[in-house]
């Protein structure tokens, strides 16, 4: 336990020095046999003692004695929200996946490689934006990650309708980045096509990311053609990121990887204490021994 202000604790001393120095003042009577009077007077030591135990506990609790209850403050390095394509082309290409040649649909590529890189991002916030016909946010930025995992995993076909609103997941990007307190805010956008949806203008678009100074890593994923290439480029080139081909499911996991590298994850945590203060117990105490004294005080002048 320790005190706020612990300064407050002198005025004690005061109350000593006023004990003995400042006497108290009575009306004089005069009494003819007041030599014959018994000069013994009897002194009420619990009375005194409950006097001076109020005035320490008011002391005491003007002081504002505390507790502190010491916590890690976690504060992320990165912000990292995934814009992934749901649109149907997603579904319907096909990926390598193995060096077997072992084939899967794109979706499926994506799903378990973002997946894999979330759970690698320890110490950062991670969001998950899916888009479709329209953008809406899959998770919240969060340092849950097995949560936002599972979320990536578990996204089925067709959750956001058939086309591709690339534009308008890029702005909700940086709506949601805004109030971020990261080092840095960086956003991973992985489609396979062309902005074909959104009632969000490309221009728009950048002009949010730059105002927010988001750093963009555009994928195409799966065969020359298939992406705007010139689009995602100029997307990275714009914001200080890189655009990135991924044509099979290995490639991807290096894209993932070479990310993870330039955005290395660092925990920053600084202590922080949560105050639990003290000061109503001595302020009812020092209430307490105040009502004993006045019960001494007034009981003592009836007689």
């Amino acid at each position: 336990m320790q005190f706020e202000y612990p300064y407050v604790f002198l005025i004690l001393i005061l109350f000593i020095i006023c004990a003995f120095a400042c006497k108290e003042k009575s009306a004089y009577m005069y009494m003819p046999d007041f030599f014959k009077i018994s000069l013994h007077v009897k002194v009420n030591y619990l009375k005194v003692s409950l006097k001076w135990l109020s005035i320490f506990m008011l002391i005491t609790a003007l002081a504002s004695p505390l507790t502190k209850d010491e916590k890690s403050a976690t504060k992320p390095a990165h912000a990292v929200m995934l814009l992934m394509d749901v649109s149907d082309s997603m579904s319907q290409g096909r990926m390598v996946i193995n060096s077997l040649g072992g084939v899967d649909n794109k979706l499926s590529v994506a799903k378990q490689r973002a997946s894999e890189y979330i759970k690698q991002r320890v110490s950062d916030h991670v969001g998950v934006i899916v888009f479709g016909d329209f953008a809406y946010v899959a998770s919240p930025l969060s340092f849950d990650h097995d949560s936002s995992a599972t979320l990536v995993e578990s996204i089925k076909r067709g959750v956001a309708g058939s086309k591709t609103a690339m534009y308008d997941a890029l702005f909700l990007s940086a709506r949601l980045l805004k109030n971020s307190k990261a080092k840095e805010r960086v956003v991973i956008l992985l489609t396979d096509g062309f902005n074909t949806a959104g009632q969000i203008p490309l221009e728009v678009a950048l002009r949010a990311i730059e105002d927010e100074k988001l750093k963009v890593f555009t994928v195409g994923i799966g065969r020359y053609g298939d992406y705007d290439e010139n689009v995602l480029k100029l997307i990275a080139t714009k914001s200080g990121g890189e655009f990135f081909s991924a044509r099979n499911s290995s490639n991807l996991e290096k894209i993932y990887a070479h990310i993870d590298r330039l955005q290395k994850s660092e925990l920053r945590s600084k202590p922080e204490f949560n105050n639990n203060y003290l000061y109503m117990y001595p302020l009812g105490l020092s209430l307490l021994f105040l009502f004993g004294f006045l019960l001494f005080h007034i009981r003592g002048a009836r007689r």
